[in-house]
């Protein structure tokens, strides 16, 4: 077992500790009405109550006139008691929090908590503790060993200067979450793993033959697992043959032996290596989605605004989708400086038609 808190670890991963100028906006959305700011300010507090490692409440709202505006000025004080912030134009809600405790899982856990305050203390996997029964764990590490042996590293091209920095892509797709249901729903599988076989194949010339993508998997409904940090619901997928029924094989066999990413750090010393500073160049996928059901839209990250999106991994890129409005997805991808531009873009475009070759087949079928 780690001696250091597993936030703290992933910091060390990116050089850390905590930027107080760093933050990240965990997700936006627009409301079915405006809200009581009262009421909101409880539902926040609740949260932050049920995940102590957001820090101690009170949380701080803010009723402004732009919520993209608002959290671009904002800065998070050195002795702040909260890492979670929110703020309010109507019927408008971004939530933003500091980096070393937001990923895309805890967005949407957040989101629907605000919504839907759970109750009881959330389960921590902070500081050394953690609640899965062990047995389901040692079920498990085997396999996790075998799938982390021997991960093949991407092959972006050519390097062009390294300064330490990320650049990053967005482009429209024309891909509609209805699009990906109805594709799903023929070939038998989720909207999800359709678009994981997508970009499987639009990965090919960079990891030829082979990959682990770990993706960030949505929809789980363990219980016990219902807390929020950084990389909590992190799934390394070992893909090698980009069909949708493989993809979907490999995803559900990877499903079935998650543990929470903490542990499985501890418990499989592969799965650090891979994601600890030098490990293997890897690319992260994720699509970002708002709760179900809830009759909200989720609000799209205005072009140019550093703000939002999963993190990176330490040692690759990072590949998401993100709803807009109409449900049409943006492409985006945060990658090194020192990987071609280029190469990314080619990414972004064989994902599209990767896309279209997958709904094509779907609907000859």
């Amino acid at each position: 077992m780690h001696d250091e808190p597993f936030g703290q670890r992933i910091l060390s991963w990116t050089g850390g500790p905590a930027n107080p100028d760093r933050f990240v906006a965990l997700g936006g959305v627009r409301l079915p009405a405006e809200p009581d700011p009262a009421a909101l300010q409880h539902a926040l507090d609740t949260i932050v109550a049920r995940h102590p490692v957001l820090g101690a409440g009170p949380v701080p709202l803010r009723v402004v006139d732009d919520v993209w505006a608002a959290a671009a000025a904002g800065r998070y004080p050195r002795d702040a008691s909260c890492l979670l912030w929110a703020y309010l134009a109507g019927r408008e809600l971004l939530l933003v929090a500091h980096h070393n405790v937001s990923d895309p899982w805890s967005m949407r856990l957040l989101l629907r908590e605000v919504l839907k305050p759970g109750t009881g203390p959330a389960p921590s996997y902070y500081g050394g503790t953690s609640t899965p029964a062990p047995k389901r764990i040692n079920r498990s590490v085997p396999f996790w060993r075998e799938m982390l042996a021997d991960v093949p590293a991407l092959a972006p091209g050519v390097a062009v200067g390294d300064d330490g920095g990320t650049a990053e892509i967005r482009t429209p797709s024309g891909i509609t979450q209805q699009q990906a249901a109805v594709v799903a729903r023929t070939v038998r599988s989720t909207p999800f793993v359709v678009l994981l076989t997508a970009f499987a194949r639009a990965l090919d010339p960079l990891s030829p033959g082979e990959a682990v993508i770990p993706v960030l998997t949505h929809g789980r409904q363990r219980a016990d697992w219902d807390t929020v940090g950084l990389y909590m619901n992190a799934l390394p997928v070992r893909l090698r043959t980009p069909t949708v029924g493989a993809v979907h094989r490999a995803f559900a066999e990877a499903y079935a032996h998650e543990i929470p990413f903490p542990v499985l750090l501890d418990a499989v010393p592969q799965a650090d290596a891979l994601f600890a500073d030098g490990g293997p160049g890897l690319a992260q996928f994720e699509v970002i989605q708002v709760p179900e059901g809830a009759g909200i839209e989720p609000l799209t990250i205005p072009p140019g605004l550093g703000l939002g999106g999963p993190l990176l991994p330490v040692n690759g890129l990072t590949f998401w989708l993100e709803p807009g409005a109409g449900g049409a997805y943006t492409v985006c991808v945060r990658y090194r400086r020192s990987w071609r531009e280029a190469d990314m873009q080619a990414l972004v475009g064989r994902f599209i038609d990767s896309w279209e070759e997958i709904r094509a087949d779907a609907q000859r079928a």
